[in-house]
């Protein structure tokens, strides 16, 4: 453990240090505040975080200008005197620190991140209440954007912003997932990162856990155990089942489906996964993997191991939902999400792995057929949700008969039977012709 771990936050507004300090308040009155506008590119490409492609410096700046200015005052730095550029810069510096504190310490609390920042110097020595409820706004949006996991709320949409965090993930995901979009802030002096984010839901599943206690999907999520893809696929979710895809920027949105809204969300970041595990494999331990549990108690949470796969298998499921099928393929040419968006805002290896007919890649596994415990262990639960509503729908019209190959032998009588069954109405309908031709005669 380090020394931060437990460490008290110092304050201007207490004597003695607290482990745990929050503003005794029900609900507050927050006035709008004003955001960081808008400022050069070459301010960004001047300014990245290092090692990062392109459209994750574009993306992460987009989300900076989320951030009010008022944010700024946990910074040393005169809030008077700070134009947008020296924003940036100051966010940046925050942002690898926060990095080093998540990955170079284990259970590590929002905090024990804060005393950690404030020894270096990054955030203010002496903080007010209001400061500290900021510093913990900062934090947790950092932890959000690097690991990618969750989207989290606009200041001003949090009822309470010193008394709560919030991630805005309510639409298109399914509540085993996302069970709670609020958590009180007192979780980020006494929570580990794994346990503050289990406060939301599983948003980091583990192998081959079923989310739901539904007795009829236990026993459909053991039975089913194979994955056929010539029937399962972007082609036919969408021609048969009428599914719409939602294009999202949170890995942990992926491949859920709301059957409500008839939406399949699907993260449109996938070399997030791919550097992330390239990174791991070479000793490099990113904030995503220090949200593992180390816990065995709790079994529905990642480890690392079971994040790795998670992972893999995102990387996969864009062979399986696209590539692997020519219908599918042509299909993701017109719901690229990336399709008007700028070349810096583009990651190029979506369109790789959903148009390319042969993706080569050693850790890709692509089959015809895939076993579901060994090749989609984390993701299994999600794809059993769409198999299940897939195999609810029945083709209504005749093109959607025509699409419907799910069951080939079906498919084949139902239309040697329309065929021959045409062709003799033809037949009689010719000869009652030739018989009418001949009484005219």
């Amino acid at each position: 453990m380090a020394k931060h771990f437990r460490r008290p936050i110092r304050t201007k507004s207490t004597k003695r240090p607290s482990l745990l300090l929050v503003p005794k308040v029900k609900s507050l009155t927050w006035p709008r505040l004003s955001r960081v506008g808008q400022f050069p590119p070459e301010v960004i490409r001047s300014h990245t975080v290092p090692g990062a492609p392109d459209w994750y410096n574009a993306w992460l700046s987009a989300r900076f200008r989320t951030l009010p200015t008022v944010l700024f005052d946990v910074f040393q730095t005169n809030r008077e005197h700070c134009d947008e550029a020296v924003r940036w810069d100051r966010f940046l510096s925050a942002y690898d620190a926060i990095s080093k504190c998540i990955t170079s310490t284990k259970s590590m609390t929002v905090d024990g991140i804060i005393g950690q920042l404030q020894d270096n110097g990054v955030l203010k020595a002496e903080m007010t209440s209001e400061h500290l409820g900021y510093s913990r706004y900062l934090v947790f949006n950092v932890l959000g954007w690097q690991t990618m996991l969750f989207k989290p709320v606009v200041l001003d949409n949090i009822p309470s912003p010193l008394l709560q965090l919030a991630i805005d993930e309510g639409e298109g995901c399914c509540p085993y997932t996302h069970m709670y979009l609020l958590q009180d802030t007192h979780a980020c002096a006494q929570s580990s990162l794994s346990e503050l984010l289990m406060g939301f839901g599983i948003l980091l599943p583990s192998k081959n856990a079923c989310l739901d206690d539904n007795e009829d999907v236990q026993r459909e999520f053991h039975q089913r155990l194979e994955l056929n893809t010539r029937t399962f696929n972007v082609y036919s979710l969408i021609s048969i089942a009428g599914i719409r895809i939602r294009w999202v920027d949170s890995l942990s949105c992926h491949l859920e489906f709301n059957s409500v809204t008839n939406e399949l969300s699907i993260f449109q970041f996938p070399s997030f996964c791919q550097q992330t595990l390239l990174a791991f494999q070479r000793g490099t331990r990113g904030a995503l993997h220090a949200c593992a549990t180390t816990s065995r108690l709790r079994c529905q949470w990642a480890t690392e191991d079971d994040i790795n796969h998670f992972l893999l298998e995102t990387l996969l499921s864009y062979r399986l939902l696209f590539g692997q099928s020519p219908k599918s393929r042509r299909i993701f040419r017109s719901l690229d999400p990336f399709l008007l968006a700028s070349k810096e805002s583009c990651d190029p290896l979506l369109s790789k792995l959903c148009l390319v007919q042969r993706y080569n890649d050693p850790h890709l596994a692509e089959r015809e057929i895939y076993h579901l415990p060994r090749d989609f262990p984390v993701l299994r639960y999600r794809i059993i949700v769409l198999q299940r509503y897939l195999t609810t729908k029945t083709p209504r019209t005749l093109m959607q008969l025509w699409r419907d190959k799910r069951d080939s032998a079906n498919w084949l009588t139902f239309w040697a039977v329309i065929v021959f069954g045409a062709f003799g109405s033809l037949m009689a309908l010719l000869q009652v012709i030739l018989q009418l031709v001949q009484l005219l005669q």
